[in-house]
């Protein structure tokens, strides 16, 4: 009897030892399981992809640090169409100016 006590004794005491030894913040972050009407189910998701959808436009923000780099200060967007996006601001030598973006991946200058 005492064999049988001192074996699952030490088993517990392994099983202790791995389970405190396991990572335990990246797997609750990765691992997913859901038990429902289909059964259970284990997802994983990796932690560093993003999933997001990509318009392929040019958004606001991607408008104002165009402008910037253009050299104009304090830019700001006026309007916004279907196929350009105009962004007021000062100029280089202290003019107003306006600037036209169009409104596709890169934010290319139409004028």
């Amino acid at each position: 009897m005492t064999r049988v006590v001192d074996k699952l004794l030490a088993a517990a005491l392994v099983v202790a030892g791995v389970l405190t030894a396991l990572p335990s913040a990246p797997l609750a972050q990765s691992l997913d399981l859901y038990i429902g009407p289909g059964g259970p189910d284990v997802e994983y998701r990796d932690p560093y992809r993003r999933n997001y959808e990509w318009r392929g436009g040019c958004s606001q923000r991607q408008a104002i640090r165009r402008a910037y780099r253009l050299g104009m200060r304090d830019p700001a967007i006026a309007s916004i169409g279907r196929r350009q996006i105009v962004v007021d601001g000062i100029g280089r030598r202290g003019e107003y100016t306006k600037l036209r973006l169009a409104n596709r991946e890169g934010c290319p200058r139409i004028g």
